[in-house]
Protein backbone atom coordinates (compact mmCIF):
# COMPACT_ATOMS: atom_id res chain seq x y z
CA UNK A 1 0.00 0.00 0.00
CA UNK A 2 1.45 3.37 -1.01
CA UNK A 3 1.42 6.51 1.13
CA UNK A 4 3.07 9.90 0.97
CA UNK A 5 5.89 11.14 3.27
CA UNK A 6 3.44 13.65 4.73
CA UNK A 7 0.97 10.88 5.63
CA UNK A 8 3.76 8.82 7.19
CA UNK A 9 4.88 11.79 9.28
CA UNK A 10 1.34 12.53 10.45
CA UNK A 11 0.82 8.93 11.54
CA UNK A 12 4.15 8.94 13.41
CA UNK A 13 3.32 12.14 15.28
CA UNK A 14 -0.15 10.92 16.20
CA UNK A 15 0.56 7.32 17.18
CA UNK A 16 3.91 7.92 18.87
CA UNK A 17 1.86 8.41 22.04
CA UNK A 18 0.04 5.09 21.58
CA UNK A 19 2.98 2.92 20.55
CA UNK A 20 5.37 3.33 23.45
CA UNK A 21 6.46 1.01 26.23
CA UNK A 22 5.49 -2.60 25.55
CA UNK A 23 3.50 -1.58 22.45
CA UNK A 24 6.76 -0.81 20.63
CA UNK A 25 7.41 -4.58 20.49
CA UNK A 26 4.23 -5.32 18.53
CA UNK A 27 4.87 -6.73 15.06
CA UNK A 28 1.73 -8.67 14.05
CA UNK A 29 -0.65 -6.76 11.82
CA UNK A 30 -3.75 -7.89 13.72
CA UNK A 31 -2.36 -6.59 16.99
CA UNK A 32 -1.39 -3.31 15.34
CA UNK A 33 -4.92 -3.02 13.96
CA UNK A 34 -6.33 -3.66 17.42
CA UNK A 35 -4.30 -0.85 19.03
CA UNK A 36 -5.08 1.57 16.19
CA UNK A 37 -8.77 0.72 16.53
CA UNK A 38 -8.69 1.35 20.29
CA UNK A 39 -7.46 4.91 19.62
CA UNK A 40 -9.59 5.57 16.54
CA UNK A 41 -11.83 8.05 18.35
CA UNK A 42 -8.84 10.12 19.52
CA UNK A 43 -7.38 10.26 16.01
CA UNK A 44 -10.65 10.24 14.05
CA UNK A 45 -9.73 13.19 11.74
CA UNK A 46 -6.46 11.48 10.79
CA UNK A 47 -8.06 8.07 10.23
CA UNK A 48 -10.80 9.65 8.15
CA UNK A 49 -8.41 11.61 5.90
CA UNK A 50 -5.69 8.95 5.51
CA UNK A 51 -7.81 5.74 5.67
CA UNK A 52 -7.84 3.21 8.50
CA UNK A 53 -6.02 0.40 6.66
CA UNK A 54 -3.36 2.81 5.43
CA UNK A 55 -2.80 4.00 9.02
CA UNK A 56 -2.36 0.37 10.13
CA UNK A 57 0.11 -0.22 7.29
CA UNK A 58 2.15 2.89 8.16
CA UNK A 59 2.23 2.02 11.87
CA UNK A 60 3.35 -1.53 11.05
CA UNK A 61 6.18 -0.13 8.90
CA UNK A 62 7.28 2.28 11.65
CA UNK A 63 7.31 -0.56 14.19
CA UNK A 64 9.31 -2.82 11.87
CA UNK A 65 11.97 -0.10 11.54
CA UNK A 66 12.04 0.62 15.32
CA UNK A 67 11.15 4.25 14.68
CA UNK A 68 8.78 4.47 17.65
CA UNK A 69 11.34 3.11 20.11
CA UNK A 70 14.55 4.73 18.80
CA UNK A 71 14.89 8.48 18.58
CA UNK A 72 17.94 8.02 16.37
CA UNK A 73 15.86 6.05 13.85
CA UNK A 74 13.13 8.69 14.14
CA UNK A 75 15.66 11.44 13.34
CA UNK A 76 16.81 9.53 10.27
CA UNK A 77 13.24 8.94 9.09
CA UNK A 78 11.89 12.42 9.95
CA UNK A 79 14.80 14.89 10.16
CA UNK A 80 12.42 17.84 9.69
CA UNK A 81 10.79 17.12 13.07
CA UNK A 82 14.07 17.48 14.94
CA UNK A 83 15.37 20.48 13.00
CA UNK A 84 15.09 23.73 14.91
CA UNK A 85 16.79 27.03 13.92
CA UNK A 86 19.22 28.44 16.53
CA UNK A 87 17.14 31.61 16.91
CA UNK A 88 14.08 29.55 17.85
CA UNK A 89 16.08 27.45 20.31
CA UNK A 90 17.30 30.65 21.94
CA UNK A 91 13.74 31.95 22.19
CA UNK A 92 12.54 28.69 23.68
CA UNK A 93 15.36 28.69 26.26
CA UNK A 94 14.49 32.27 27.13
CA UNK A 95 10.85 31.26 27.62
CA UNK A 96 11.88 28.47 30.02
CA UNK A 97 14.06 30.88 32.01
CA UNK A 98 11.28 33.44 32.09
CA UNK A 99 8.74 30.83 33.21
CA UNK A 100 11.06 29.61 35.98
CA UNK A 101 11.63 33.16 37.17
CA UNK A 102 7.88 33.80 37.09
CA UNK A 103 7.24 30.71 39.23
CA UNK A 104 9.90 31.81 41.74
CA UNK A 105 8.37 35.29 41.95
CA UNK A 106 4.93 33.77 42.43
CA UNK A 107 6.24 31.69 45.32
CA UNK A 108 7.66 34.81 46.95
CA UNK A 109 4.26 36.46 46.75
CA UNK A 110 2.22 33.46 47.84
CA UNK A 111 4.35 31.68 50.43
CA UNK A 112 4.08 34.25 53.24
CA UNK A 113 0.29 34.49 52.80
CA UNK A 114 -0.04 30.70 52.82
CA UNK A 115 2.03 30.28 55.95
CA UNK A 116 -0.13 32.89 57.70
CA UNK A 117 -3.29 31.19 56.49
CA UNK A 118 -4.16 34.11 54.22
CA UNK A 119 -4.23 32.29 50.90
CA UNK A 120 -6.78 29.53 51.11
CA UNK A 121 -8.31 27.28 48.48
CA UNK A 122 -10.87 29.86 47.39
CA UNK A 123 -8.59 32.90 47.38
CA UNK A 124 -7.25 34.57 44.27
CA UNK A 125 -4.03 36.54 44.09
CA UNK A 126 -4.23 39.27 41.48
CA UNK A 127 -0.66 40.49 41.83
CA UNK A 128 1.00 37.14 41.17
CA UNK A 129 3.54 37.69 38.36
CA UNK A 130 2.93 35.71 35.20
CA UNK A 131 5.38 34.75 32.47
CA UNK A 132 5.48 37.02 29.42
CA UNK A 133 5.85 33.94 27.24
CA UNK A 134 2.59 32.26 28.31
CA UNK A 135 0.73 33.36 25.18
CA UNK A 136 3.76 33.06 22.91
CA UNK A 137 3.65 30.46 20.10
CA UNK A 138 7.04 29.14 21.26
CA UNK A 139 5.77 28.47 24.80
CA UNK A 140 5.12 24.72 25.07
CA UNK A 141 2.49 24.09 27.72
CA UNK A 142 -0.38 21.76 28.52
CA UNK A 143 -4.03 22.69 28.35
CA UNK A 144 -5.00 24.42 31.56
CA UNK A 145 -7.58 21.73 32.41
CA UNK A 146 -4.95 18.98 31.98
CA UNK A 147 -2.40 20.88 34.05
CA UNK A 148 -4.93 21.41 36.84
CA UNK A 149 -5.98 17.74 36.85
CA UNK A 150 -2.36 16.56 37.10
CA UNK A 151 -1.43 18.95 39.90
CA UNK A 152 -4.57 18.51 41.99
CA UNK A 153 -4.27 14.72 41.69
CA UNK A 154 -0.63 14.85 42.81
CA UNK A 155 -1.58 17.19 45.65
CA UNK A 156 -4.28 14.79 46.84
CA UNK A 157 -1.80 11.91 46.73
CA UNK A 158 0.61 13.87 48.91
CA UNK A 159 -2.16 14.85 51.36
CA UNK A 160 -2.97 11.16 51.81
CA UNK A 161 0.72 10.26 52.01
CA UNK A 162 1.31 12.83 54.79
CA UNK A 163 -1.80 11.72 56.69
CA UNK A 164 -0.77 8.05 56.52
CA UNK A 165 2.73 8.92 57.73
CA UNK A 166 1.39 10.94 60.67
CA UNK A 167 -1.15 8.23 61.55
CA UNK A 168 1.66 5.69 61.73
CA UNK A 169 4.38 7.69 63.48
CA UNK A 170 2.69 10.75 65.04
CA UNK A 171 -0.85 9.71 66.04
CA UNK A 172 -0.86 12.01 69.05
CA UNK A 173 -0.16 14.96 66.76
CA UNK A 174 -3.26 14.19 64.70
CA UNK A 175 -5.29 14.00 67.87
CA UNK A 176 -4.03 17.37 69.09
CA UNK A 177 -4.56 19.01 65.70
CA UNK A 178 -7.93 17.25 65.29
CA UNK A 179 -6.92 16.17 61.82
CA UNK A 180 -9.09 13.13 61.18
CA UNK A 181 -8.56 12.79 57.43
CA UNK A 182 -6.15 13.88 54.67
CA UNK A 183 -8.44 16.77 53.74
CA UNK A 184 -8.26 18.24 57.27
CA UNK A 185 -5.18 20.27 56.35
CA UNK A 186 -3.81 21.51 53.06
CA UNK A 187 -0.49 20.38 51.71
CA UNK A 188 1.67 23.23 53.02
CA UNK A 189 0.28 22.69 56.55
CA UNK A 190 1.11 18.99 56.30
CA UNK A 191 4.69 19.50 55.09
CA UNK A 192 5.46 22.29 57.56
CA UNK A 193 4.05 20.29 60.47
CA UNK A 194 5.83 17.04 59.57
CA UNK A 195 9.12 18.87 59.00
CA UNK A 196 8.76 20.51 62.42
CA UNK A 197 8.09 17.18 64.17
CA UNK A 198 10.50 15.04 62.10
CA UNK A 199 12.83 14.74 65.07
CA UNK A 200 10.15 12.90 67.05
CA UNK A 201 9.90 9.92 64.67
CA UNK A 202 12.25 6.90 64.60
CA UNK A 203 15.46 7.31 62.62
CA UNK A 204 14.39 4.97 59.82
CA UNK A 205 10.91 6.45 59.42
CA UNK A 206 12.07 9.15 57.00
CA UNK A 207 14.20 7.94 54.11
CA UNK A 208 17.10 9.93 52.72
CA UNK A 209 16.24 10.21 49.05
CA UNK A 210 18.64 12.96 47.96
CA UNK A 211 21.56 15.08 49.05
CA UNK A 212 19.18 17.95 49.72
CA UNK A 213 18.35 18.67 53.37
CA UNK A 214 15.05 17.28 54.67
CA UNK A 215 13.54 20.75 55.00
CA UNK A 216 14.17 21.28 51.27
CA UNK A 217 12.47 17.98 50.40
CA UNK A 218 9.37 19.06 52.35
CA UNK A 219 9.26 22.63 50.96
CA UNK A 220 9.92 21.55 47.35
CA UNK A 221 6.22 20.77 46.94
CA UNK A 222 5.17 24.36 47.72
CA UNK A 223 5.28 25.26 44.02
CA UNK A 224 2.92 22.37 43.24
CA UNK A 225 0.40 23.54 45.83
CA UNK A 226 0.51 27.21 44.77
CA UNK A 227 0.24 26.41 41.07
CA UNK A 228 -2.72 24.09 41.67
CA UNK A 229 -4.58 26.37 44.07
CA UNK A 230 -4.02 29.66 42.23
CA UNK A 231 -4.26 28.23 38.69
CA UNK A 232 -0.86 29.58 37.68
CA UNK A 233 -0.03 28.72 34.08
CA UNK A 234 3.44 27.24 33.77
CA UNK A 235 5.54 25.36 31.26
CA UNK A 236 5.23 21.63 30.78
CA UNK A 237 8.80 21.19 32.08
CA UNK A 238 7.85 23.13 35.21
CA UNK A 239 4.96 20.74 35.85
CA UNK A 240 7.26 17.76 35.31
CA UNK A 241 9.64 19.12 37.99
CA UNK A 242 6.72 19.52 40.41
CA UNK A 243 5.72 15.88 39.96
CA UNK A 244 9.33 14.84 40.49
CA UNK A 245 9.32 16.78 43.79
CA UNK A 246 6.07 15.05 44.79
CA UNK A 247 7.55 11.61 44.07
CA UNK A 248 10.66 12.48 46.07
CA UNK A 249 8.58 13.53 49.10
CA UNK A 250 6.48 10.35 48.95
CA UNK A 251 9.69 8.34 48.84
CA UNK A 252 11.10 10.21 51.82
CA UNK A 253 7.98 9.39 53.84
CA UNK A 254 8.35 5.72 52.96
CA UNK A 255 5.26 5.56 50.77
CA UNK A 256 6.71 3.47 47.95
CA UNK A 257 3.38 2.71 46.18
CA UNK A 258 2.44 6.40 45.82
CA UNK A 259 6.03 7.34 44.95
CA UNK A 260 6.00 4.73 42.17
CA UNK A 261 2.68 6.05 40.84
CA UNK A 262 3.98 9.61 40.79
CA UNK A 263 7.19 8.48 39.12
CA UNK A 264 5.18 6.63 36.48
CA UNK A 265 3.17 9.81 35.87
CA UNK A 266 6.42 11.74 35.58
CA UNK A 267 7.77 9.33 32.96
CA UNK A 268 4.50 9.51 31.05
CA UNK A 269 4.68 13.29 31.11
CA UNK A 270 8.26 13.23 29.81
CA UNK A 271 7.17 11.10 26.85
CA UNK A 272 4.16 13.28 26.06
CA UNK A 273 6.19 16.47 26.41
CA UNK A 274 8.69 15.12 23.88
CA UNK A 275 5.78 14.40 21.53
CA UNK A 276 4.57 17.98 21.94
CA UNK A 277 8.05 19.37 21.26
CA UNK A 278 8.42 17.31 18.08
CA UNK A 279 4.99 18.37 16.86
CA UNK A 280 5.78 21.98 17.78
CA UNK A 281 9.00 21.81 15.76
CA UNK A 282 7.12 20.47 12.74
CA UNK A 283 4.37 23.10 13.01
CA UNK A 284 6.86 25.94 13.44
CA UNK A 285 9.02 24.73 10.53
CA UNK A 286 5.93 24.49 8.34
CA UNK A 287 4.84 27.97 9.41
CA UNK A 288 8.29 29.37 8.54
CA UNK A 289 8.07 27.85 5.07
CA UNK A 290 4.54 29.19 4.60
CA UNK A 291 5.56 32.69 5.72
CA UNK A 292 8.54 32.65 3.35
CA UNK A 293 6.25 31.66 0.48
CA UNK A 294 3.80 34.40 1.48
CA UNK A 295 6.61 37.01 1.62
CA UNK A 296 7.77 35.92 -1.84
CA UNK A 297 4.24 36.34 -3.15
CA UNK A 298 4.09 39.76 -1.49
CA UNK A 299 7.21 40.79 -3.45
CA UNK A 300 5.73 39.54 -6.71
CA UNK A 301 2.42 41.25 -5.99
CA UNK A 302 4.22 44.52 -5.16
CA UNK A 303 5.99 44.40 -8.54
CA UNK A 304 2.75 43.60 -10.34
CA UNK A 305 1.05 46.45 -8.50
CA UNK A 306 3.72 48.96 -9.58
CA UNK A 307 3.58 47.72 -13.17
CA UNK A 308 -0.22 47.94 -13.20
CA UNK A 309 -0.14 51.50 -11.84
CA UNK A 310 2.52 52.56 -14.38
CA UNK A 311 0.52 51.03 -17.26
CA UNK A 312 -2.66 52.72 -16.10
CA UNK A 313 -0.97 56.15 -15.84
CA UNK A 314 0.62 55.77 -19.27
CA UNK A 315 -2.63 54.75 -20.96
CA UNK A 316 -4.45 57.52 -19.11
CA UNK A 317 -2.04 60.11 -20.54
CA UNK A 318 -2.63 58.79 -24.08
CA UNK A 319 -6.39 58.89 -23.48
CA UNK A 320 -6.19 62.49 -22.27
CA UNK A 321 -4.09 63.45 -25.31
CA UNK A 322 -6.59 61.95 -27.75
CA UNK A 323 -9.51 63.62 -26.01
CA UNK A 324 -7.63 66.94 -26.00
CA UNK A 325 -6.83 66.69 -29.69
CA UNK A 326 -10.46 66.09 -30.63
CA UNK A 327 -11.63 68.96 -28.39
CA UNK A 328 -9.05 71.37 -29.84
CA UNK A 329 -10.22 70.47 -33.36
CA UNK A 330 -13.78 71.04 -32.23
CA UNK A 331 -12.90 74.49 -30.87
CA UNK A 332 -11.23 75.44 -34.17
CA UNK A 333 -14.14 74.20 -36.22
CA UNK A 334 -16.73 75.92 -34.04
CA UNK A 335 -15.03 79.28 -33.62
CA UNK A 336 -13.29 79.33 -36.98
CA UNK A 337 -9.77 79.92 -35.69
CA UNK A 338 -6.83 79.18 -37.99
CA UNK A 339 -5.70 75.63 -37.92
CA UNK A 340 -2.59 74.81 -35.97
CA UNK A 341 -0.97 71.77 -34.58
CA UNK A 342 -3.11 70.19 -31.82
CA UNK A 343 -1.33 71.21 -28.61
CA UNK A 344 -2.94 68.58 -26.36
CA UNK A 345 -2.02 65.82 -28.75
CA UNK A 346 1.59 66.97 -28.88
CA UNK A 347 1.83 67.43 -25.13
CA UNK A 348 0.32 64.02 -24.55
CA UNK A 349 2.68 62.40 -27.01
CA UNK A 350 5.64 64.15 -25.40
CA UNK A 351 4.58 62.89 -21.99
CA UNK A 352 4.17 59.36 -23.28
CA UNK A 353 7.62 59.56 -24.92
CA UNK A 354 6.35 59.13 -28.48
CA UNK A 355 8.02 62.35 -29.65
CA UNK A 356 11.72 62.98 -29.35
CA UNK A 357 12.15 66.43 -27.84
CA UNK A 358 15.49 66.88 -29.60
CA UNK A 359 14.00 66.31 -33.04
CA UNK A 360 10.72 68.12 -32.50
CA UNK A 361 11.98 71.49 -33.91
CA UNK A 362 14.33 69.94 -36.40
CA UNK A 363 12.41 71.40 -39.37
CA UNK A 364 11.72 74.78 -37.76
CA UNK A 365 15.07 76.30 -39.09
CA UNK A 366 14.96 78.61 -42.12
CA UNK A 367 16.09 76.75 -45.25
CA UNK A 368 19.27 77.94 -46.91
CA UNK A 369 18.56 80.09 -49.98
CA UNK A 370 20.56 80.30 -53.19
CA UNK A 371 21.39 83.62 -54.89
CA UNK A 372 18.66 82.93 -57.41
CA UNK A 373 16.11 82.46 -54.73
CA UNK A 374 17.16 85.69 -53.02
CA UNK A 375 16.87 87.65 -56.28
CA UNK A 376 13.45 86.23 -56.92
CA UNK A 377 12.21 87.50 -53.55
CA UNK A 378 13.43 91.13 -54.09
CA UNK A 379 10.69 93.38 -55.52
CA UNK A 380 11.30 94.51 -59.12
CA UNK A 381 11.00 98.24 -58.41
CA UNK A 382 13.99 98.20 -56.04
Amino acid sequence: MSYTPAERRRVFLAYRTAFNGTNTRIRKTEKVREVVQSHSKSFEPLVRSVDFEKVVDVVKSLLDHSIFVSELQAKIAFPELFRSPPARDAQRSASEVDAARSEAEALEVLSPASEQGGAGMGDTVDNVPQSNYINSPIFVSLLHATQHLILTTAQRQLDECCFDFAAKWLPSLLKVKKWECPEAAELIKWTRTLAKHSGKVPAGAIWKVSEAPLSKVFSSTDALRHTAVHRLVTSERGIEKMIQSASRLANALGDSPRAAELEKLCLEMGSRIRDMELNKNFLENRLDEQLQAINKKHGELDREEKEAIATMLSEDRVSKSLAGAFLEDAVKNIFGRPESEPTSMMNGLRESGEIDEGNEHENDQEPELSNGDIDARIPADL
